[in-house]
């Protein structure tokens, strides 16, 4: 399956713009994962449409020209409640509609150029109740929930729209619960200083995102998947993580998918209100497992309070050589060159033009690069 998570904002996003600026860019995306260490303002429950709109062309390359859109709409209810002893309450439910085209499809990327696009469906993408104790530093979500939305996050490269700077895809492609199609878990973190501790659990194993289903209920057989990620996480300054994950189908242990993976995101260059970030990705699958076998990632990330943010990433997927054995032919990876710049037009509108070269697209023998050229507009109210 196709990777179609977004390059997601981590727990402490390092960014060097104002306050005001980095919410109103964050909370217009409704693409941006909802992290479990996060401060929010005590409210009644409250309800937001957010929508996301991507208009991309493949200029050149790839397997078909031509224009392609596709559409998010988010119907979001929420609610924060402050508890007694230091704990926090917070609900949260997603309500999600996906239209339009796939330009992945012309371009014939393996890695998913659009993080967007998906099968045309409606359904309950996430609801979860999450409890904090800001004493004790631990977090604690139940419910409906996404492994993208918490594991192998690189903060500097959420603005990226190819789905491996958000997912790396030797997990993505193994059928996990994630974007667009999340399923029921439970997920925790610790966090008593620098260091901190993710564990997950699901139950049950998304099924075909083609089905236009409203709820993803737990069945017989599912399987199960749980992940582990350990790491170093100083606010704006670094980030330093690893990771394993392990999925099963049923009690068919082996057919079990297993995976590991670590990153990196540091600051190289903080002048107050502007900031260089950079980061690196890492991902490996045994060989017969998925077809990519291994993935490397990297990417750097220009923040400026007047000009926005300016993003620009590489990533390669190695095909796997079990894979490779039987596709003589293919390539041995497919690389994706990326650039972007997201810049905030109102308070409640944002622009992203962003440019994309697949080489080896879809890692067919004869296909050209591909050249994608595409413009994100997303929005609240």
């Amino acid at each position: 399956m196709p990777a179609r998570s977004l390059a997601a904002a981590a727990t402490l996003a390092p960014t060097a713009e104002a306050p005001g600026a980095r919410r109103t860019l964050h909370a217009n995306n409704p693409r941006t994962p909802i992290p479990l260490r996060v401060r929010r303002s005590e409210h009644a429950w409250r309800a937001r449409v957010l929508w996301a709109f991507d208009l991309m062309d493949t200029a050149s390359g790839g397997r078909a020209r031509g224009w392609k859109a596709p559409l998010l709409i988010d119907l979001r209810l929420t609610q924060h409640r402050r508890l007694a002893h230091g704990l926090d309450s917070y609900a949260h439910i997603d309500l999600i509609r996906i239209a339009g085209s796939n330009p992945s499809r012309d371009a014939g990327d393996v890695q998913t150029l659009d993080n967007l696009a998906a099968h045309h469906a409606w359904r309950l993408y996430r609801a979860f109740w999450q409890l904090r104790d800001t004493r004790q530093r631990w977090t604690l979500r139940l419910g409906w929930q996404g492994y993208d939305e918490l594991f192998g996050l690189v903060p500097d490269g959420a603005d990226l729209l190819n789905s491996s700077f958000g997912q790396i895809p030797t997990g993505s492609q193994a059928g996990m619960p994630i974007w667009p199609q999340t399923a029921p878990g439970i997920s925790a973190r610790w966090h008593p200083d620098a260091f901190y501790m993710m564990a997950g659990l699901w139950s049950g194993v998304p099924r075909d995102p083609s089905l236009q289903q409203g709820w993803n209920l737990p069945r017989a057989g599912d399987g199960a998947l749980q992940a582990l990620e350990l790491g170093l996480s100083r606010h704006a300054r670094y980030k330093l993580a690893v990771g394993a994950w392990r999925l099963t189908r049923g009690a068919a242990r082996e057919q079990a998918h297993r995976g590991v993976y670590a990153l990196a995101d540091v600051t190289l260059l903080n002048l107050g209100r502007r900031r260089l970030g950079g980061f690196a990705q890492w991902g490996q699958t045994p060989p017969l497992q998925s077809p990519i076998g291994r993935y490397v990632g990297a990417g750097l990330r220009w923040c400026s309070v007047h000009h926005g943010r300016i993003s620009a990433g590489i990533a390669r997927a190695v095909l796997s050589p079990a894979f490779r054995a039987l596709q003589t032919a293919a390539p041995r990876a497919e690389t994706a060159y990326e650039l972007t710049w997201r810049l905030r037009a109102t308070p409640r509108l944002t622009l992203q033009p962003d440019l994309q070269y697949i080489v080896h697209p879809a890692l067919a023998p004869h296909a050209a690069h591909a050249l994608e050229i595409g413009l994100r507009v997303d929005g609240s109210f």
